[in-house]
């Protein structure tokens, strides 16, 4: 059964490919964007692994710091197949360092991807949806959007932003039977994110502090090495076919601990 049409940035790898499988899995027809096709192959091999291959499937690329490539991307679906009915803003980027230590270009790039980017995409695609009285956006945040961490403070402050805008949008948008949910994970290693969280700032003003806060990371992660990310991908699923999902959605035993915590 076709259940609609989904967009899925960050694709290649991480929450993005597996949301991107289990959407496929669901009935979906995926839009699977990501900055660069050449790291498509695992995306590639996860759908023929899974048994549905790419009949379902169109692979592009997509760098959402890029406005013209979004607006070009939007065209090009509705285009293609008469709208989109779930978004699903996944791409992201993890840039670590003691808020002293990263300076202001730094932290625009977090914003332009984690924030902006984000932004740019759902704008583009909200007046078709509004158009229809149907849609779906679901931002993947962080427990990080909820709870400030040391050595994180950009990437904190992005995703603080992310739940905040997207809070405010869901209460213009539901007139328009358009929900917006957020998508919390808690620590996920498997992702490989932590690979990818950008420059190790070493020469830091905390010295000590920061290689103490390293060892406790570490620590964490192993205790977290288990943790499926799977669960995050059959979450946003579970949204995607909601008839009227609610706001936020934490997945992990660590989010849902922030989660009550923060009430």
């Amino acid at each position: 059964m076709q259940r609609g049409t989904a967009l899925v940035t960050g694709s290649s790898s991480g929450f993005g490919l597996l949301t991107c499988v289990e959407l496929v899995a669901r009935g979906f027809r995926v839009w699977a964007s990501m900055r660069d096709l050449d790291r498509a192959g695992p995306l590639r091999s996860a759908l023929e692994a899974s048994g549905f291959g790419l009949a379902r499937v169109e692979l592009v690329a997509l760098d959402v710091t890029d406005a013209e490539q979004s607006d070009a991307l939007v065209e090009q679906i509705l285009d293609r197949d008469g709208a989109v009915d779930v978004l699903v803003n996944n791409a992201g980027v993890m840039l670590t360092g003691f808020a002293e230590d990263i300076d202001e270009a730094q932290l625009r790039g977090q914003f332009e991807t984690n924030f902006f980017g984000l932004v740019r995409l759902t704008r583009a695609l909200l007046p078709a949806m509004r158009e229809r009285r149907y849609g779906k956006v679901i931002n993947v945040s962080s427990v990080s959007g909820r709870r400030g961490l040391p050595d994180h403070s950009a990437y904190c402050a992005s995703k603080f932003a992310v739940e905040g805008w997207s809070e405010a949008l869901r209460y213009e948008m539901i007139p328009y039977n358009v929900f917006v949910a957020l998508v919390e994970p808690g620590m996920f290693p498997a992702t490989g994110i932590f690979e990818r969280s950008g420059p190790d700032l070493r020469e830091s003003v905390h010295g000590k502090s920061r290689a103490s806060l390293a060892a406790a990371k570490a620590k964490v992660q192993r205790w977290f090495a288990n943790a499926d990310p799977r669960k995050v991908a059959e979450v946003v699923a579970a949204i995607a076919l909601a008839d009227a999902p609610r706001l936020r959605h934490p997945v992990g035993v660590d989010a849902w601990g922030s989660a009550l915590s923060l009430g």
